[in-house]
Order: structure tokens, then sequence, then C-alpha cells
């Protein structure tokens, strides 16, 4: 909670440099991977191995495919490099966003063996 008349917060140095990098690496990635296949082929692997009613050879299964679209993410590329209403750019950040999830889900559904959607 801030008190009147405190003084402003001291920030780093560098704070926010880390987050700017990460965004130009992205916006400069020249992979011959379009977003869109990729995105295509994450929502597909999770509709087929996590979906609402599941089963531990789906689930296993669909942890070592993450992990491959995982590995892909590195092949995206991008073909618009502004600044300004970047679709493109926005689409590849909420794609690494979404693996992360996915990921996630899989793992955390696979050692969940009390559960499967019953």
């Amino acid at each position: 909670l801030v008190k009147p008349n405190s003084p402003p917060v001291k920030l780093p140095e560098k704070a926010g440099e880390k987050s700017i990098a990460r965004m130009d690496k992205i916006r400069n990635s020249k992979g011959p991977l379009p977003t869109a296949d990729l995105r295509r082929e994450l929502q597909v692997s999770m509709q087929k191995y996590a979906p609402v009613y599941r089963n531990a050879d789906d689930l296993k299964k669909g942890k070592d495919v993450i992990v491959e679209i995982m590995k892909k993410y590195k092949d995206v590329g991008i073909k618009d490099r502004t600044m300004v209403w970047n679709t493109d750019l926005i689409e590849t950040l909420e794609l690494e966003n979404l693996i992360n999830q996915a990921a996630q889900e899989m793992y955390a559904a696979e050692a969940r063996q009390e559960s499967r959607g019953a």
C-alpha cells in the first residue's frame, strides 16, 4: 500500500529489458514454420490426447506429443516485423503461452490418476 507523500519506488536500472529482448527475438524470428500451423497441431493434439474423457494411454502418449510441439516452437517464423497492430507477433506470443499451458495440463492430467473425466 502506498502512503501519501512517500517517495517513488526505485526500479532496477535494466528493468524490463529481458521482456523487450524476448519480444524482439520472436518478432525477428525467421523460422520456416508458420505460427498457425503449429497452433493447429497443438489444438488437434490436445483434442486427441487430453479430451474431457481421458485414459492413461492417451495421456502418456500426449506428453510425448507436447514435448515434440515444444521443440518445434523454435522453428516458428513470422513475416510481419512492424510494431503497430502486429497480429502475427501477438499470435506467436499467445502460442508460446498456449504450449506452456498445454504441457502443464497434459502432465498434471497424467499424474492425477484418480479422476479421468468420469
